[in-house]
């Protein structure tokens, strides 16, 4: 095999990848501070409401519609929240991503290490150490494993569908 060749494949493919880590990165940047801004505002807003709901149920003069849509509100307000929340959980995916591509980059520049089994082993298993969640180690165990990428995703759609607020994991 020609070394040149193998080196220019290689450094090209670093360079995507470099260029790939940039672009999540700078998309998380981007996001994050709004999000977080958006997330604080609504979680001070569900609280207002609370208290105006507690005040307004201790009145006997509310009228019932009002009480009603305030309630709703306060309900609209929360799955707010928890869209704010989800965020979180993909930021914390694409961080995963981010770095499993700087390991990457670390054993492709290295000829040593780019042929060594060994090397992309301990990839994996650093790769699979950073997931908090099961569904992400399980869909890594299932990809490595040599399950098509349509499958993995279509099982994870099916098993996930039925999320609720209260199976929501923050971070």
């Amino acid at each position: 095999m020609d070394d040149t060749v193998d080196w220019c494949h290689v450094r090209e493919s670093i360079k995507v990848i470099i260029l790939a880590m940039a672009q999540i990165e700078l998309s998380l940047t981007d996001g994050e501070h709004n999000v977080t801004s958006l997330g604080a505002l609504f979680t001070d807003m569900a609280e207002h409401l609370g208290e105006v709901n507690d005040f307004l149920s201790t009145q006997s003069n509310t009228p019932v519609l009002v009480m009603a849509h305030s309630t709703i509100l306060v309900d609209k307000v929360n799955e707010g929240v928890v869209a704010f929340q989800f965020y979180d959980r993909i930021s914390q995916r694409l961080q995963h991503v981010i770095m499993g591509l700087a390991l990457m980059e670390e054993v492709l520049n290295s000829k040593e290490r780019r042929i060594s089994p060994e090397a992309w082993q301990k990839l994996q298993d650093r790769i699979q150490d950073s997931y908090s969640l099961d569904c992400e180690r399980k869909m890594f165990e299932l990809l490595l494993k040599g399950t098509p990428v349509s499958e993995v995703l279509e099982q994870y759609k099916e098993e996930h569908q039925k999320t609720t607020e209260d199976d929501i994991e923050l971070f």
